[in-house]
Order: C-alpha cells, then sequence, then structure tokens
C-alpha cells in the first residue's frame, strides 16, 4: 500500500518534495491558502487543496490527520508554521516533519514535539561541504535529475538590493542558499534570508534546475574581464 504523504505548502520547496515523492511511489495531497497557487498545481497533475492549516476544523477535513506523515513546508510565514505543527500535535497527526527557516524556528518546532525539523540550507550545505571549495568560479554540482548547485559570483545587477527584492526563485527560478562575502581576513558566510544584502563579488549558493541556473549566472553574474 502506498505511503499517504500530506504536504502543508506548495511553495518550490513543497512542489520539488510533492514530485518526487510522486515518482517514489507514495500518494501525495498538497495544501496551501494560496487559491492561485492550488489551481497552478491542480493544473499541473498535483492532488491539491486549498485550506487554511492554521485553522483547526480546516485541518480536520481536509484529511491530514489520516496521513501517514504530514509536511509542513511553510516558507513564507513562521508563525502559521509554528501553529500548523501545534494543531497537528495537538490532533494526534501520526508523525510530522517541518521546515524551519533558522535555528530558532527550529527550536520551537523541536519543542512542540515535531519528529523532524528541517534546515534545507544548512543540510544542502554541509551535505556539499566537502566539494566545495572558498575560491571556486561558477562550480556546479549536480544533485537529483536535472537539478544543481552552484557557486556565482555577483556582478552589479544585484547590487544594493535584498534577496527578498531580487526575487529569484520568481524571477529566475533559483533558490538561494548561501552567501560569502569578503571580509577583512576572511571569508564571511551568511545564510539565505530574505533581508540578506547582496553586493557585486560576493558568491551565492543557489540551486535550480540546470537551465535556470544558467539563465540566472548569465544575467546576474560578474562578467569575465578579458
Amino acid at each position: 500500500m502506498a505511503k499517504r504523504i500530506f504536504i502543508i505548502g506548495g511553495g518550490r520547496f513543497g512542489v520539488h518534495l510533492a514530485s518526487r515523492l510522486a515518482e517514489l511511489g507514495c500518494e501525495v495531497v498538497v495544501g496551501d491558502i494560496n487559491p492561485e497557487r492550488v489551481k497552478d498545481l491542480a493544473d499541473d497533475g498535483y492532488h491539491a487543496l486549498e485550506m487554511d492549516a492554521t485553522d483547526e476544523d480546516a485541518l480536520r477535513e481536509s484529511g491530514a490527520l489520516d496521513a501517514d506523515v504530514v509536511v509542513v513546508g511553510i516558507g513564507d510565514s513562521m508563525q502559521a508554521s509554528i501553529l500548523t505543527s501545534l494543531l497537528l500535535k495537538q490532533l494526534g497527526a501520526k508523525r510530522v516533519v517541518a521546515r524551519a527557516q533558522d535555528t530558532k524556528h527550529a527550536q520551537v518546532l523541536e519543542r512542540l514535539g515535531v519528529e523532524e525539523v528541517l534546515l534545507p540550507a544548512r543540510e544542502v550545505a554541509f551535505h556539499l561541504a566537502e566539494r566545495l571549495h572558498e575560491d571556486a568560479r561558477g562550480a556546479r554540482h549536480s544533485l537529483v535529475g536535472d537539478y544543481v548547485l552552484a557557486d556565482v559570483r555577483l556582478g552589479p545587477a544585484l547590487a544594493g538590493q535584498t534577496l527578498a527584492s531580487a526575487q529569484l526563485p520568481h524571477r529566475f527560478g533559483v533558490t538561494a542558499v548561501l552567501l560569502k562575502r569578503p571580509g577583512q581576513d576572511r571569508i564571511v558566510v551568511e545564510e539565505a534570508r530574505a533581508g540578506l544584502q547582496l553586493a557585486e563579488g560576493c558568491e551565492l549558493l543557489v540551486v535550480g534546475k540546470r537551465d535556470e541556473v544558467g539563465r540566472f549566472e548569465r544575467e546576474c553574474g560578474e562578467v569575465e574581464k578579458k
């Protein structure tokens, strides 16, 4: 019998997860509060459900409590993520896995009794740390399928913008993981967050499909001097 997975949050994280789980033969449902996103998911062939996961009645009616695993993949609201996780635990969900935005968020989720807490940026970085070199420029590392992790030295196109205002997932289809900026005597590594300031010459570690990463590199990367 196929494992039943209920994913709350239909952003890029949720979609990538749903796609891979479906390939593995799991029965997957994706719930999201945004009706346009739900429509897009349904049009792409996903079993999608419009719901407010912070509402107890909505959670009960969604069928999430009957799933083998509920994944809280909400990435744009820490408050919604925490409240949803709390309700799931109180309502008796079999197993809850939640995505955290940062370490403080992760600590709160762990105290709520969430069985598994994910810090995607940290986990990707740790997984590939030994394969990356501080001075590498344009290095790419294959992940699953057509997805790659790339180290892109930024040109002037994004200088002065924050990660949020740059809208990389919307404009290019890539997700930032880490930023490396030169300090006085060392390289400073910062985890990707909405208010992170981008500057020319910094190196941004991004993940996405090979062609999307290539377009991002062409449009926003440093131009090689001849």
